[in-house]
């Protein structure tokens, strides 16, 4: 249809003009600068389709998981905000509404850095020239093109001749990729679930586009068979978890970026030119020979049938502890809830059995304190009731001699979700669910959750659920607050509510260094930290702390080892200078330097308060500064003489391990039984030959020795990442792997003490293709994880019983937390200790 405009001279950027230079109002060849943080500031309107939408001129640049991107300075990245971006503000209120927008996309995703090649995004935009409307000469990609004051775009859409001529490019451009990209989905039995989540075969329905006439043998007859490319492959199917067809490949670097921005594995990318061009893994590698990590993000980009999962790596969940009325959420369900709204319906249909319809009873319980945290609650109807209680031996016990909860609260639909935080950590369960009503909650499993709480809309409703509720049990555990009186600590919790920030630092990542001046109090909520203490310019001694533990209060206070002696002393001082100081506590004493040097051992999360905050609750709360002041002489006056043992502790990775596998080499005898024990429990039910769990060789702490086994870490690296979620807590906290592992042998990379082994499961067999020769296949036996699960993976056992200890005729075999084998070894170093002046508490959480 011939497009119905008036040309203006002056107006259109010429092809050879995009990349860097725009014109002014006047025609002029200008050179186009970069957004700055001013911007932010200056707003935009335009029109969509008739209707006026105003935009910052520029926004934050965000990451995969809609949070703000930081230089080292703390300062953020502006980029121009884009026409589709307008539209998302116009046409996006709630959840779900993203299939009103009028901008069809395919290479584009909202945490994805526009690259505007595969060309349906395309608008047409209306401009003024020297006060007279005009048109652009060419349609224009909206996840690219950014906005300008009194722009006109009009899309697919509009009614009218720019609608139309936009109408036509869009449904012309979906033929000429359906002709040639546009194939039923590997492997045949998922091809029909697999059809409905394809974009292009949905982006041709939408358009009405026909991509059958544009195909070589309606139009001709059909040309000899070509030589295959060179280095271009087709079918890739070496991938343990994911099949590759690149023939179905568009080239729309969505999984490129997915690798390299969103995950920053680095993996794929693009390899050769013009008619062999195509996507690659490393070297363009088979994508089983790769150093790809088997994360999925790829194959959940993909919009089209490029990448795909295998039947083999389907979800298949233990029917443990579900009844008969509970059921599986199919993909289809999800996706038309507006909670999962926004996550790719591929993901879902891969994850499909990570998400279970429970209908729950009055009085039914849901989870219990202190039980494995795999799952969160997905309040859809009815009442829960929230009961946290004391550990076993603190007060709080009713005239029934029941134990009195500390912290209970009710939860309703508009609280959404309940168990979110320990499933996520891996962590225990942290209170009692009951139901008070019949209802209905839906539980989710680990990778769901993780992808629902990066969508930016979730996410900042949990953080306010965090905030609101889950705030007054992070506090519990922690050395500062725990076992205050209930009227307090609410009191407290409401204080620190609204004052608290919550930080979350990578394994690495340094808090604080020696010197620098104190800011701020951290709490530790989850994860470990390193805490080194230099003297005369070198690290003198190495501590951890872990989860409930406080730090920075020494350099906040300004405390001294050549201060006052007594707690009664520099508690009598502080509250004297707080009290003169009244409600201006910015400069009641001037900040001290921080003591030593924190950075994360594993992912850490904190509370962070800052100094003024902090000196206001001491002033207010009379116990919690008492606290504080005993908690920080006693560290304090700890000599800096360091001690072999800790560094060796920590290097190690021991403080972080819950049932440690030690061996006394005192009385040990190398007769392997632990070894021939751990074997004969487990027989051939898991993997269908006989497997040992544990090797009878590692590293050294004084005179024991860390034989080489699944430790149940409190943060379990093993578990992230796993594509199907197979591996999780069992109910002592041991590490349990279901039998739908895939055998992708992340979790054995994942863990850094080598105490996972991938093992052929006889019980598993697959076909796969003999190389490249499709019509050659072969019958082999499937990977399978094998870890210690202390003898009890199904849970049956009151307290665990692990053969390898009991096996041990020579009472040299033992399972240990990290602080218990710590302790007995420095109890055998306590002469030394007090030799080199060691003393007070020496931090071993």
């Amino acid at each position: 249809m011939p497009f119905d405009s008036d040309f203006v001279p002056g107006l259109f950027v010429r092809d050879d003009d995009e990349g860097l230079f725009s014109r002014d109002i006047n025609g002029q060849l200008v050179r186009l600068d970069a957004p700055t943080e001013s911007d932010y500031e200056k707003n935009v309107t335009l029109q969509i389709d008739g209707l006026p939408v105003t935009v910052p001129l520029a926004e934050p640049l965000t990451d995969a998981n809609g949070n703000v991107v930081l230089d080292i300075e703390g300062r953020t990245t502006p980029r121009y905000t884009t026409i589709y971006d307008a539209a998302r503000k116009l046409y996006v209120e709630n959840p779900g509404d993203e299939q009103k927008i009028p901008i069809p996309v395919l290479c584009h995703q909202p945490h994805m850095k526009p690259v505007a090649v595969c060309r349906l995004c395309v608008v047409q935009i209306y401009g003024q020239k020297r006060g007279k409307r005009a048109a652009e000469r060419k349609l224009l990609p909206a996840c690219q093109h950014q906005v300008k004051d009194g722009m006109e775009v009009f899309t697919m859409n509009a009614a009218g001749p720019d609608g139309e001529r936009v109408r036509q490019t869009v449904k012309v451009v979906t033929e000429l990729l359906a002709a040639d990209h546009l194939k039923p989905a590997n492997p045949p039995e998922l091809a029909t679930e697999l059809s409905h989540f394809n974009e292009l075969r949905q982006m041709t329905e939408r358009c009405g586009a026909d991509p059958l006439r544009l195909k070589d043998r309606l139009l001709m007859k059909a040309p000899p068979p070509a030589r295959p490319y060179a280095g271009r492959r087709e079918a890739d199917s070496s991938s343990p978890v994911f099949l590759v067809d690149h023939t179905a490949c568009i080239l729309c670097d969505r999984c490129v970026r997915a690798c390299d921005d969103v995950r920053e594995n680095h993996v794929i990318g693009r390899t050769g030119k013009g008619v062999t061009a195509g996507i690659g893994f490393d070297s363009n590698l088979p994508m089983g020979d790769s150093t790809c990590v088997k994360c999925g993000e790829c194959m959940i980009s993909c919009p089209t049938s490029a990448i795909t999962f295998k039947p083999v790596a389907q979800i298949n969940i233990r029917s443990n502890g579900h009844s008969r009325r509970d059921e599986v959420l199919t993909a289809r369900e999800l996706t038309s809830d507006p909670i999962f709204a926004g996550i790719p319906p591929k993901f879902l249909l891969w994850q499909q059995g990570l998400v279970i319809r429970r209908r729950v009873k009055r009085g039914q319980v849901l989870c219990r304190q202190g039980d494995p945290g795999n799952t969160a609650f997905i309040i859809r109807r009815g009442r829960l009731h929230v009961s946290v209680y004391p550990p076993v031996g603190q007060t709080g016990v009713s005239w029934l001699g029941r134990r009195k909860p500390v912290f209970e609260a009710e939860l309703t639909p508009e609280d959404m979700i309940v168990g979110e935080m320990a499933c996520l950590s891996g962590s225990p369960r942290a209170a009692d669910v009951t139901a008070l009503e019949e209802g209905e909650v839906w539980e989710i499993r680990r990778n769901v959750l993780d992808r629902l709480m990066r969508l930016p809309s979730q996410r900042k409703r949990f953080e306010t659920e965090y905030r609101e509720r889950s705030l007054d049990l992070a506090l519990q555990n922690t050395d500062l607050f725990k076992g205050i009186e209930q009227e307090e600590y609410r009191q407290i919790v409401d204080f620190l509510r609204q004052r608290l920030s919550f930080v979350t630092v990578q394994a690495g990542q340094m808090l604080f260094e020696y010197g620098q001046t104190a800011a701020h109090l951290y709490l530790v909520r989850l994860g470990h930290v390193r805490i080194s203490v230099p003297q005369h310019g070198r690290e003198a001694k190495v501590l951890s702390s872990g989860p409930g533990t406080i730090l920075g209060e020494i350099g906040l206070l300004a405390l001294r080892p050549e201060g006052p002696q007594s707690v009664d002393e520099v508690d009598r001082a502080l509250k004297i200078a707080l009290d003169r100081a009244g409600d201006d506590l910015s400069d009641v004493f001037p900040p001290g330097p921080r003591t030593a040097t924190c950075s994360a051992l594993n992912h850490l999360e904190l509370a962070q308060l800052s100094r003024t905050d902090f000196l206001r609750m001491l002033q207010r709360f009379s116990v919690i500064r008492r606290r504080v002041v005993e908690q920080s002489l006693a560290r304090v006056r700890s000599s800096t003489i360091g001690h072999r043992v800790l560094d060796d502790y920590v290097a190690n990775g021991l403080y972080e391990g819950q049932s440690i596998l030690v061996l006394d080499l005192d009385n040990c005898t190398r007769c392997d039984a632990c070894t021939k024990g751990c074997i004969e429990q487990h027989g051939t039910a898991t993997h269908g030959t006989l497997i040992p769990r544990l090797l009878r060789a590692g590293p050294r702490l004084d005179n024991y020795l860390i034989a080489t086994s699944c430790r149940s870490c409190t943060d379990p690296h093993c578990m992230v990442g796993c594509p199907v979620d197979s591996i999780h807590r069992g109910k002592h906290l041991q590490i349990v792997i279901e039998d739908h592992c895939i055998g992708c042998g992340l979790c054995a990379e994942n863990c850094p003490y080598g105490s996972i082994f991938m093992i052929p499961n006889e019980r598993a067999t697959m076909v796969l293709p003999h190389g490249d020769i499709v019509s050659s296949s072969g019958r082999v036996t499937q990977l399978k994880a094998a870890n210690c699960d202390l003898c009890d993976a199904s849970g049956e056992l009151s307290s665990p019983d692990p053969a390898c200890v009991a096996a041990c005729p020579h009472d040299a075999a033992h399972r240990w937390t990290g602080p218990e084998l710590l302790a007995r070894v420095m109890k055998a170093h306590a002469p030394d200790l007090a030799a080199a002046g060691l003393r007070g508490r020496m931090s071993a959480d």
